[in-house]
């Protein structure tokens, strides 16, 4: 799947469905639409029945796992910044226990 899909799945349906897809993927779970909804309610969410059909059909026929591996190969090839920069500051001085 060219980057620019996946890219465009990933905005067009909101993070909670494609979250609640990858956790009945992680469960066991094929991802069904009924899935979907059912792990989005279950964390107290309300679940968008449009979202979740239009997720469930761009992904139809496709393996989770493969979008994700041709995903991960693409970002080994992005540049991920540059130097060092600054170290963090230091902490106070701990004395029996607590800071200074």
């Amino acid at each position: 799947i060219p980057q620019q899909k996946l890219i465009y799945l990933i905005t067009k349906n909101k993070m909670q469905e494609l979250a609640a897809l990858l956790l009945c993927k992680l469960g066991g779970k094929d991802g069904s639409a009924d899935d979907i909804k059912a792990v989005i309610e279950a964390a107290g969410g309300e679940a968008n029945e449009e979202q979740i059909a239009a997720l469930v059909g761009d992904l139809d026929g496709k393996d989770v796992n493969e979008l994700l591996g041709a995903g991960m190969d693409k970002l080994k090839d992005v540049p991920m910044g540059g130097g060092g920069g600054g170290g963090g500051g230091g902490g106070g001085e701990v004395e029996e226990g607590r800071w200074k």
